[in-house]
């Protein structure tokens, strides 16, 4: 008898995901803290008046960013429900593509161009770019077949 339960492949496949989007959270919220503590560094060098209103700006800032956390966390969380069907079945076939590549598949699948897919990552176009070519790869597509029609194939969109 084992002392930990490892549950199904399902519930571990669920756990993975849970686990990417707290990482992606934690990434998010880290990069934010550091953007603010940058903005508190810079403060040094500016007069009590501008020290006054940046300090007065800074609530309202942090509220903004809690808010598109919270619409982040219900899109993802939405995201993953409508596709964990299309996901298990791509995880299943191409073993060979990461989590994260797997997940840009979901965004393409759904319709997301670079630039959407990039936003919602919070990452650079050139880095979904270079996702995107190593899919090309991992799905034995050449340069000039269309992902989204091939993902299409796989399973019905969102």
């Amino acid at each position: 008898m084992e002392f930990f339960d490892q549950g199904s492949d399902e519930q571990q496949e669920k756990m993975s995901d849970d686990r990417l989007l707290l990482a992606l959270h934690i990434q998010r919220k880290r990069e934010f803290l550091l953007t603010i503590a940058d903005k508190l560094d810079d403060l040094r060098f500016q007069s009590p008046k501008e020290i006054l209103a940046e300090l007065a700006e800074l609530p309202r800032e942090i509220r903004s960013k809690i808010r598109d956390f919270d619409r982040l966390t219900t899109i993802e969380q939405q995201v993953q429900e409508y596709t964990s069907d299309f996901s298990r079945k791509l995880r299943k076939n191409y073993p060979e593509l990461s989590v994260t590549e797997v997940r840009i598949c979901i965004y393409i699948h759904a319709g997301l161009n670079i630039s959407q897919i990039a936003t919602v990552q919070c990452v650079t176009t050139r880095a979904i770019e270079k996702h995107r070519k190593s899919i090309r790869l991992k799905l034995g597509l050449s340069s000039k077949a269309d992902i989204q029609e091939f993902l299409e194939a796989l399973g019905p969109a969102l």
